[in-house]
């Protein structure tokens, strides 16, 4: 008899703390439920402006640019590059290089990966010592870059191209080679076979004209020692 009553009274503390629990775990459950809701809205939420911001940005690069091209008079390029035009050079990856080929009186076209360097108005890139460009280059060092950025959807306006005239020499300064190698890599992180190695050769090409052309084929001129033409 002694034991009974205080296994109906263990039984009855159970009970009351099963319902008192009871609130707490359907309070873990929501939680559980909501939470990962109002994490992916938010997320989606933050996604939405940031296209929103992007695309406002790229219409004052495309309005910008425009008014450039089609009136060259009202906004002088001299150097530096207006910020627009070097934003719209740093997010571009690739150009078509174009070299002359001193001995056999033609020129050579190459796909390359570059890095633009506000800073110094410069392009760097990097190729292998042991191919024609590198050669060419060794001979004559006069080129042209053709970077566009037309059917890049939201990465860039989508409209124009830019034509980069300007010598491009190998980087022999090995502290120099490495800044630029550097600054090439962190651009191109996908690419360190390109970039690194005993055979790479780090270049540079000084800008000394540009040209700014849109897809009406309105063309704007600019010259490192007049300004526009």
């Amino acid at each position: 008899y002694l034991g009974l009553p205080r296994h109906r009274h263990s039984h009855s503390s159970l009970k009351a703390k099963e319902t008192m629990s009871r609130p707490t775990t359907i309070a873990i459950q929501l939680s559980l439920f909501v939470l990962p809701i109002f994490y992916i809205y938010r997320r989606n939420k933050r996604t939405v402006e940031e296209q929103k911001n992007i695309k406002a940005e790229r219409e004052k690069e495309r309005a910008f640019l425009s008014s450039l091209v089609k009136n060259p008079s009202s906004q002088p390029l001299r150097p530096p590059l207006p910020e627009i035009v070097q934003r719209v050079l740093s997010r571009c990856s690739f150009a078509y290089l174009s070299t002359i080929d001193v001995d056999s009186t033609s020129s050579h076209l190459s796909l390359m990966r570059f890095t633009y360097l506000p800073e110094e108005e410069t392009i760097v890139m990097s190729t292998n010592v042991k191919t024609k460009k590198y050669d060419m280059l060794e001979k004559q060092n006069g080129v042209a870059l053709l970077i566009h950025d037309f059917g890049e959807g939201d990465n860039l306006t989508g409209e124009y191209s830019i034509t980069l005239n300007g010598t491009c020499s190998v980087v022999r300064d090995v502290v120099m080679a490495e800044k630029y190698r550097s600054a090439h890599l962190k651009n191109n992180p996908e690419y360190p076979q390109f970039i690194v190695g005993k055979d790479i050769a780090m270049l540079r090409v000084d800008v000394a004209t540009a040209r700014i052309c849109n897809i009406n084929d309105e063309v704007l001129k600019w010259n490192v020692m007049s300004g526009n033409k």
